[in-house]
């Protein structure tokens, strides 16, 4: 899995939390309409500034037959600021909008990729920067629907053979997201959960920055064309 695969999965399902919703059950929780679904979301996701959480990571590689687990703790806020710390294995990814930096103390290295280019405007995670929308950049339809939960597909409308596809597990009556699954176009997948889910604390913006610790190499990312 490649660095910018890792960071657009990351960032996809910091997505997906601040776009999860509460509203009071209704009759269109038995009759879906994927519009209504959508919109829903992308107002949600509109009016969250950020949040904080813990997190459970499932990584699956389709080469391999592997899945990792992982877990720890998630900051966001609008726009482009993430904190991820990992437990184990321990490692760190800090946002600041301008660049990623994603350090590993085992290895003594942290890997800067820049923002613009670890999210393309193309991939799902562009509205994530505020320069995409959901019904603008991507396809969406309902997977499945019962009782209990409705599965949203969103299929990029540009190359998405390249990009890769995002599913949301949506509960039918609260619109809580309850899973996240991002499958990259090589058949790896990527599923998380939050708990623990705060969107009311302030952020300190140190959380954002990141300060290279001594004896740590860095690591640049080649730009890409």
């Amino acid at each position: 899995m490649t660095m910018q695969t890792r960071f657009s999965h990351l960032a996809l399902v910091a997505f997906v939390f601040c776009s999860s919703f509460i509203v009071h059950p209704s009759s269109f929780a038995e009759v879906a309409s994927v519009q209504t679904v959508v919109k829903k979301l992308q107002a949600r996701y509109d009016s969250t500034k950020g949040f904080r959480a813990d997190f459970t990571q499932e990584v699956e590689s389709a080469t391999l037959g592997q899945k990792v687990e992982a877990h720890g703790k998630v900051f966001f806020k609008k726009p482009g600021r993430m904190r991820w710390e990992f437990v184990d294995p321990e490692q760190l990814l800090v946002s600041d909008g301008n660049f990623f930096w994603l350090y590993q103390p085992k290895e003594k290295q942290v890997i800067k990729t820049p923002f613009a280019q670890a999210f393309r405007s193309s991939s799902p995670a562009s509205f994530l920067l505020g320069v995409g929308r959901i019904t603008q950049d991507f396809t969406p339809s309902l997977q499945a629907q019962n009782a209990k939960t409705y599965t949203l597909r969103l299929t990029p409308k540009k190359d998405p053979e390249a990009i890769g596809l995002l599913d949301l597990e949506v509960d039918a009556k609260t619109f809580d997201i309850l899973q996240a699954t991002i499958i990259d176009p090589i058949g790896n997948t990527t599923r998380v959960c939050f708990t623990n889910i705060d969107r009311k604390s302030p952020f300190d913006e140190t959380l954002f920055r990141f300060t290279v610790p001594d004896g740590v190499d860095i690591v640049d990312t080649p730009s890409s064309s």
